[in-house]
């Protein structure tokens, strides 16, 4: 299993890849995103600890910014395609 801190550091690191991705791709990374979340979301709910509370937190608003910015991407992509 990865660290929390890797997984951000992959998470963004997939954002921020050159834009060689097709829409299947992106889909099957909104799906793993989602996941993340869920787990995140899941985590939160049985932790006692107010430090790795703060971790859980940070991590899912990271989460949930990059499926905005995915989501974002991926509207922009279709409506590029329909027009082009």
């Amino acid at each position: 299993m990865l660290s929390p801190v890797k997984k951000i550091f992959e998470m963004f690191t997939e954002m921020f890849a050159p834009q060689q991705q097709e829409k299947d791709s992106t889909a099957a990374i909104l799906e793993n995103v989602k996941s993340e979340i869920r787990e995140i979301r899941a985590n939160i709910d049985q932790v006692n600890d107010s430090d790795v509370l703060d971790m859980y937190i940070y991590r899912l608003k990271a989460a949930e910014a990059q499926y905005r910015h995915l989501l974002k991407m991926a509207k922009e992509n279709n409506s590029k395609q329909k027009i082009g």
